[in-house]
Formats: structure tokens, sequence, C-alpha cells
């Protein structure tokens, strides 16, 4: 074909799509029937090489969610460039900030809009969808392009955007992590790189362009494919070439908060009953009502966990009840938040975005009594009280809240201040600080 000047242009989208579903369904020899020595995918590369060393094939572009494959397949195909991070194409596949307002913008021309809704929209649009860098230059961070239309297409069939700004039908699928943080129905050293995402908002260590299955136990490899999959992005470079990845949005932290659910259900064995939930988070915001649904989640938790395996002492109490309160939209759940006067262990924070209408947030301080020659005292319980309830007040007369700029004649909510001691085998303590 090339001698009678015709030329192909081979673009192929997905490309690890199917072989990512053989790994997840099928398990990893399966995998490496595909990939490695004489698998349909290599060969199929290999083809598609020499088409491309004989002209038949001009100009080749590939496109993926993950560079797991394309590691595998590299001795079948090792012509191409990795262009996912060149700072020129940085905002290919993303919507710049003044491309979300010229869209807002042209929606209010066209009457769908109004224009006291700008601000509101343009905020929920941000909270949920921003936030992505694609180079080293972080400058140029880019809204999710499907997020973005998913929220705009809510407005356009006159549904309120609040209710339910995540999009479900992005959410990647739970099984491609599922067998990367779950070992013989255990918890792996994976899954502490998700914890700590969550707990701390960010993640340390480098960016790796392509790596293979089998070196996705190396932590550094995970981080690398958590960002690929869109679900960190990059924060900073520090001065010495290393990357803060960090969640870029709220969308993205519903669906961790939803992956670690999961882990954590199928490896305990967990069935919590969601929909109690949902009734005493309703209960929790517009009434001020939090002991039943703490009493519910502590009891699930002393249920799985035995004092001979506790698991992470105070830290294990504090992030199972993280991934129980992030359930409801109607917070925004924050881990060591800096108040001012000091960190909080979790704070509640109203989501406005979703609705104003939330009467009561809340600080939360964990502390976690060791057991001694004698048990546990009720003085040593009564001194760690007295000591939580002390920063407690102090988080508290420190922190600075503010009404978003959208939210008109509407005052803050109330503050409650909660504070629960815990120890090997139960709950000691729980109460609210008047």
């Amino acid at each position: 074909l090339a001698d009678i000047g015709v030329s192909y242009y081979l673009l192929i989208d997905e490309y690890d799509n199917f072989a990512n579903n053989i790994l997840m369904q099928h398990g990893r020899l399966n995998y490496r029937d595909v990939t490695h020595a004489g698998g349909f995918l290599r060969s199929f590369f290999a083809v598609i090489k020499n088409g491309t060393e004989n002209r038949v094939i001009e100009k080749l572009f590939v496109t993926g969610v993950s560079p797991l494959v394309l590691s595998d397949v590299t001795s079948g195909m090792n012509i191409g460039d990795n262009i996912s991070t060149l700072k020129m194409f940085s905002t290919m596949v993303g919507l710049t900030e003044e491309e979300v307002e010229q869209l807002i913008d042209y929606y209010i021309s066209e009457g769908v809009v109004g224009k006291e809704e700008k601000e509101e929209l343009f905020q929920v649009i941000k909270d949920y969808s921003n936030n992505y860098a694609f180079s080293r230059d972080l400058s140029r961070r880019v809204y999710n392009t499907d997020i973005v239309m998913y929220i705009m297409n809510q407005v356009l069939k006159g549904e309120d955007f609040r209710e339910d700004p995540v999009d479900h039908n992005i959410r990647t699928d739970y099984e491609k992590l599922r067998f990367l943080v779950i070992e013989n129905n255990r918890l792996n050293g994976n899954f502490n790189i998700l914890q700590e995402i969550v707990d701390t908002g960010e993640t340390k260590g480098s960016l790796i362009d392509s790596f293979s299955i089998e070196e996705l136990v190396d932590r550094e490899k995970f981080r690398s494919l958590l960002y690929y999959l869109g679900l960190i992005s990059i924060k900073e470079i520090t001065p010495g070439g290393n990357y803060v990845f960090e969640i870029p949005n709220l969308t993205v932290e519903t669906l961790l908060w939803d992956y670690i659910r999961r882990a954590v259900g199928e490896s305990f064995d967990l069935r919590i009953d969601v929909d109690f939930l949902k009734v005493q988070f309703e209960e929790l915001a517009f009434e001020g009502e939090w002991k039943p649904l703490f009493e519910y989640l502590l009891s699930e938790f002393y249920r799985i966990v035995s004092s001979r395996d506790f698991i992470w002492k105070e830290e294990g109490v504090k992030m199972f009840l993280m991934t129980y309160l992030s359930v409801s939209p109607l917070y925004i759940v924050e881990s060591e938040y800096d108040t001012g006067g000091g960190y909080s262990d979790i704070y509640l924070r109203k989501n406005w975005a979703i609705t104003d209408l939330t009467e009561y947030e809340y600080l939360i301080e964990i502390k976690h009594v060791r057991s001694g020659k004698r048990g546990i005292g009720k003085e040593r319980v009564r001194k760690l009280r007295e000591e939580a309830e002390e920063q407690i007040r102090r988080y508290a007369e420190k922190l600075e809240r503010k009404l978003p700029s959208y939210v008109k004649d509407k005052g803050l909510p109330e503050l409650k201040k909660i504070v629960i001691i815990t120890s090997s085998k139960r709950v000691e303590w729980m109460g609210e600080v008047e």
C-alpha cells in the first residue's frame, strides 16, 4: 500500500482494557498468557510494529487507562513516545477554568442557568471536578470533562445539581484495586497507602511511567497506578524531584472512601447496615442526635477486633469511624484538621454544596487508654477524658468557620464537641463536651 501512496493512521483506544479485565476476573496467570511470550497482545503489537517499519502504518496513536500492559508488551512495541506528562498536552483531555466559566456563561445566555446561580454552580463544579495536573507545570490544572458535563446535564434536565454531583458511571471498577489491596482475604501494604491518602490528604513518592503487574507490590509503582487511574493528582514537586500527590476533588474522595469501605468490609466480613446509617446521618445533621450512629459503628468495630490483634490502636478506631462517616454526602470528613489551636482527630464539616439545611457540625477527639497490670482504672479514664475535653474546647475556640460566598442569609451550623475514650476491649467513655 505504501507503494501506491496510501498511508494508514492507526488509532487504538483503551488498549489495556480487555487485558486488565482478564487480570481482574481471571487472575495473573491468564493475564501473563495474553501479554507475555507468545501471547496474543504481544504478538498483535509486534505486527503493528512491523507495519510501521514498512510504512504501511504511517502514524500510530494509542491511549489507555494505565501503563501496565504497555510495560508488559514493550518488547513487541517499543517504538512509541509516552506523551502522558508532556506540558504541551497537559490540557488536552480536560477543561481549563476559563473554559468551564465560558460553558456556564453560555448556558446563562441560553436561559438554562440563572445569573444568580452562577457562583454556586461554578463552586460545585470546582469542588467535584477540578485540580488535575498532567505535567510538571502545576499551573496548568484542568477539570474532569465527564464530571463537568454530568453536572451540567443535571441542570439541563431541570434537576438540582447539588443533590447528586458524583457521576456513578465514572466510578472505577472496585476490582481494579481489589486484587492489589487484598491478598488471601487480608489487607496488604497497598491498603496502607490508601489509608494514608484519605487520612492525611496526600502521599509522597515518585511518578513512574511504566511498570509490570508483578511490580505493583512496590508501593512506588502502586502510587503511580493511582495517579494514572485519576485517584490522586500532583500537588507539588519538591526541589529534590520527589512528587507530593493529593486527592484532587470531592468526587475522588468519595470513590476512595468507597474502595476502603469495600476492602475493609470484605477483609473483616463486615455487614454494615447502610440504610440505618443514612437515617442516623439525618438525625446527626438535622437534629443533633449523634450517639446512636457512633454507638452502632463502634459496636461493629469491637465485634471484628480482638485484644490480641487490635488494629492500629487509636488510629484503628479513628480510621474505622472515618470510613463509615464518609458514607453521607452531608459532610466532608476532615482528618487532623488544623483548627488554629491544634489538630482535631475528626472534623465533620458541613458540605454546603449538597445542602444548606444541615444544622450541626462535629469536632471529634479520640483517646486510647492502655491496660496496665491492674486493668484500666476509673482514674486513668477520668484524666484522659479531662485532657481530651481541654483539647477539644481549645480546638473549637480557635476553629475558623466561614459561610461560602454564594450562601445568603444563613448562619453557621452549631458545633458539637465529642470525646471518645477507647481501650482494646471496649469504649470506656463517650460523651458531648458542653
